[in-house]
């Protein structure tokens, strides 16, 4: 009884020391070596100068983006549909571009025609780049894209103090806002169309990919527009145009018409990355068309889609802080 009495302690002095050996080793190892999902992972096909991993992925900047702290696993192959289409479906942290022209946007302003061997793009030229507009109403502005003289008038008006601002009244963001947005979206995508589930304001945008489908065509005019997408090779290109003109790119306020077409690319190159164009056509507003190259990365497993109810904290518009905005008149 004595013999086995001492094995039994013996045993479990050994498990006792083998646990306390795992413990101080998974505390010790480096962060990214203790596997799980890849929000910050290098994927191939990176653009030069794309976001890094996660960048802005979260609320302000910071907060959920992209599975801050994340650890890091390898990127694995690109995943593909029935049809063998890229599955481009997960949640997302596309990049937060609260400016497009630059701030939040490290790719800076693109010329969308004149492309690199490389796969890159060159920057934009315009004539009066950086020039003041001396009658720019609140917050001083210059000619940081290539304004026509309507484009000039609408940017230089541009104050949401004084005037208030369509996002601050929980309005519909817009296609290019919502994109632009730091909360993240969930892509969902089967054979015939995509849906893009925004948790900015818990709103939605659904874009069939089916040649054979097609919008009525006495829709009215919309806050995200109307889009279309279509196949070339593995990218998804999606068109949008239809626009109410009620909105703008993004938070710096940077003005369209309805005469606005943006085209947007998506190509996942890796499970752990998509690579993002968006294209700015709308020749009232600017006498050239120009880009922005982006990089999305996968958030943390951990992370979910949530709630986000703009009206339910907009006390703003109750005591008076927010200046109820008023839809603009002449848009055409």
């Amino acid at each position: 009884m004595r013999i086995r009495w001492n094995s039994i302690v013996i045993l479990a002095l050994l498990l006792a020391t083998l646990v306390v050996v795992q413990v101080i080793a998974a505390v010790q190892a480096p962060a990214g070596q203790q596997g799980g999902p890849a929000a910050g992972a290098q994927g191939g096909g990176a653009a030069p100068g794309a976001a890094a991993p996660g960048q802005g992925g979260g609320r302000g900047g910071g907060g959920r983006g992209g599975g801050r702290g994340a650890p890091a696993a390898p990127a694995g192959p690109t995943p593909r549909l029935p049809n063998g289409k890229p599955d481009l479906s997960g949640l997302w942290a596309n990049p937060y571009t609260a400016n497009m022209t630059g701030r939040g946007n490290s790719d800076g302003v693109l010329d969308p025609t004149k492309k690199r061997p490389d796969g890159t793009y060159e920057p934009l030229t315009w004539d009066l780049r950086g020039t003041p507009i001396p009658e720019s109403k609140g917050t001083p502005k210059n000619f940081d894209l290539p304004y026509t003289a309507w484009g000039r008038k609408a940017w230089a008006d541009y104050d949401p103090v004084a005037n208030g601002d369509y996002a601050g009244n929980c309005l519909p963001f817009g296609w290019s806002r919502n994109i632009n947005s730091p909360h993240g979206v969930q892509l969902i995508q089967n054979n015939d169309a995509i849906a893009f589930l925004f948790e900015q304001n818990t709103w939605h945008t659904w874009v069939p990919t089916n040649p054979n489908f097609k919008w009525p065509t006495d829709l009215p005019k919309a806050w995200n527009g109307v889009s279309v997408g279509r196949w070339d090779g593995d990218t998804l290109i999606i068109e949008t145009t239809n626009f109410n003109g009620f909105t703008r790119l993004d938070t710096a306020g940077h003005p369209h018409s309805r005469e606005l077409k943006i085209t947007t690319t998506l190509l996942r190159t890796d499970s752990n990355t998509i690579q993002h164009t968006v294209t700015i056509h709308d020749p009232k507003t600017y006498t050239k068309d120009w880009m922005n190259v982006r990089t999305w990365r996968p958030k943390a497993a951990s992370d979910v889609l949530m709630e986000y109810s703009c009206e339910e904290n907009n006390l703003g518009l109750d005591d008076g802080s927010i200046v109820k905005w008023k839809y603009p008149e002449n848009l055409d």
